[in-house]
């Protein structure tokens, strides 16, 4: 067998296959329950790591990196929203992810032409990867009929993932009182819980914090507590702010991975101001990511 080719080949999926992962990973930030399919497309890509091993391939890592920066580059599209997310994005994203699946099942077919590898493992990841393809495309036609009937907004979008030292169930502990905020929101000037009893969703808490150099004050609410992520939603006459956090556990035991997405959407003659917004809060988006990994460990 030419090993050169075979290296080529197995390098370039493995580009595609780290575009595809990064792209299901910030989908299932928006759409929760698609968390599923980004776990097993994670899996997927460990599996072609470890045929590439079986192969005497060494993998690339520009061949990674350029996977993970041609994801990023995506975001770039015209979507019709120049700050926000755009409903579009859902039917335009996973569009993209269904031709990503469609290239794997050619790969996993290909490899068990070569009969160099567990054939009974390829039918496996083969099937799986139909799966998945119909899944998405019936996800993606669902979604459709709403995406194109959604009402204009407008709005600022920030997303950060890093990991932690930490294990998942510890994360989700500790941001679940929102009054922590003040230890690792930049913005924060005091967080205060209004009701009693444990926090659980319907938990409110009156935040007041400092952005663009005013002070200012919104209720927050508990929306959403399961053992994979949070969200709070705060409200004020002036905008709404969303905070989606995903929890998930890092590669190394003991750790979390967090995928923290922030979007704000603003109300009236506020709106004017989402260009200057958008550069405040990128700036928030890596301070409140350093903030985390101080206070919940550094990773090693």
């Amino acid at each position: 067998m030419n090993t050169e080719l075979l290296s080529i080949y197995l390098n370039d999926h493995l580009t595609g296959v780290m575009a595809g992962t990064e792209l299901a990973r910030r989908i299932s930030r928006t759409h929760p329950e698609l968390r599923v399919l980004a776990d097993d497309i994670e899996a997927d890509r460990k599996e072609l790591l470890d045929f590439m091993r079986q192969a005497g391939v060494e993998s690339r890592p520009h061949k990674e990196a350029l996977g993970w920066l041609t994801e990023k580059a995506g975001r770039l599209k015209l979507n019709g929203r120049v700050l926000g997310r755009s409903p579009l994005s859902d039917v335009l994203e996973l569009e993209t992810l269904r031709v990503g699946i469609e290239g794997k099942i050619a790969l996993w077919r290909t490899l068990r032409k070569l009969n160099s590898f567990d054939d009974t493992r390829l039918e496996r990841l083969a099937h799986r990867a139909e799966s998945q393809a119909e899944f998405v495309d019936q996800y993606r036609l669902d979604r459709a009929p709403q995406v194109f009937n959604s009402p204009t907004v407008s709005g600022v979008d920030v997303e950060r993932t890093f990991t932690v030292a930490s294990t998942p169930e510890g994360v989700v502990e500790y941001l679940r009182d929102f009054s922590r905020a003040e230890q690792w929101d930049p913005g924060t000037v005091s967080c205060t819980r209004l009701d009693d009893g444990p926090v659980e969703v319907g938990s409110r808490w009156r935040n007041v914090s400092s952005f663009l150099g005013r002070k200012t004050e919104l209720v927050y609410e508990l929306t959403r507590d399961d053992p994979s992520g949070l969200q709070f939603v705060g409200r004020n006459d002036t905008a709404t702010s969303t905070d989606d956090i995903s929890i998930t556990a890092g590669d190394a035991p003991g750790t979390a991975r967090i995928a923290y997405h922030a979007h704000v959407e603003f109300n009236g003659l506020a709106k004017f101001g989402a260009p200057v917004a958008k550069l405040a809060l990128e700036k928030l988006g890596n301070d409140t990511e350093k903030n985390l990994i101080r206070v919940l460990g550094p990773v090693h």
